[in-house]
């Protein structure tokens, strides 16, 4: 009996002995004697003295009994690295845990927080706006409406004035057909026609003494088709007359306005003192 086989024969012993705790499969002594004859071959190589052997033989026999399995740990080593003299079986491999990224810290109270909309512009301010803190808000009043028609009054009619001779009033070219001066009291058309005023009333010795509205409104904004609600509300000195009203224009002279028999005026007049 060789050598090899007087270790194969101690291998076995050693495997039936029942004090191992880990009975080995039936196939194991076979796998464990071919790997002890390869490690004995590599190592012979390197070494010619007993003592290397039996360290082999050791560090065999402690696999068997507390590491993987001997078959599977040889064919994992790579058959072109150089044999080493000492065996050491990896440890596992421990994989470090992951953590979330840690989010940014929140910016201080000091620094701006950017902002991902663009600032809008200021609008701009209007007189209504309060500029300061102790500055109050200007209340502005509600004009009255402008008076969009022709103005008669209260003394006359652009530069047709109550008083003005005949001579006067043909001289400012505002009157139609005035070849002669009137013998009595006489209407003259305006040669502008008769949208704003009907007609100019011109006496031999008072001149001008009236002027019929057609078109045109006082400068109080009445004229015809105003309601007696609103004559009151213009003129509160309104004097009441058959079918018509009257009240002073501040000169001596007055107006006279005519209504209908529901309170709306249709016809007005400027008038001095009486002449006609």
């Amino acid at each position: 009996m060789n050598h090899d086989d007087e270790l194969g024969a101690e291998l076995r012993r050693l495997f039936d002995d029942e004090r191992l705790a880990i009975r080995p499969a039936p196939e194991a002594g076979d796998a464990i004697v071919a790997g002890a004859r390869m490690r004995r071959r590599r190592r012979r190589t390197l070494a010619a003295s007993g003592g290397v052997l039996t360290a082999a033989v050791l560090v065999t026999v402690g696999l068997v009994v507390g590491g993987p399995d001997p078959v599977t740990h040889e064919a994992a080593l790579p058959t072109t690295v150089a044999p080493s003299t000492t065996t050491t079986a990896p440890g596992p491999v421990v994989v470090p845990p992951s953590f979330p990224a840690e989010p940014p810290p929140p910016p201080t109270s000091g620094a701006p927080v950017p902002t991902s909309e663009p600032a809008s512009p200021s609008a701009p301010a209007t007189s209504g706006s309060k500029t300061g803190s102790s500055s109050k808000v200007r209340a502005t009043t509600r004009p009255a409406p402008a008076i969009t028609a022709a103005v008669l009054g209260p003394d006359g009619y652009r530069t047709l004035r109550l008083g003005m001779s005949f001579a006067d009033a043909k001289a400012t070219g505002m009157l139609a057909d005035a070849d002669s001066a009137p013998a009595g009291c006489a209407a003259y058309r305006l040669t502008e026609g008769t949208a704003n005023v009907a007609n100019v009333t011109i006496s031999p010795s008072g001149g001008v003494v009236a002027f019929t509205a057609s078109g045109a409104r006082t400068p109080e904004n009445v004229g015809a088709g105003s309601t007696v609600t609103e004559l009151k509300k213009a003129y509160p000195d309104l004097a009441a007359g058959p079918g018509n009203y009257s009240t002073a224009t501040g000169s001596g002279d007055h107006y006279t306005f005519y209504v209908s028999s529901d309170g709306v005026v249709v016809n007005w007049e400027l008038v001095a003192a009486p002449d006609c």
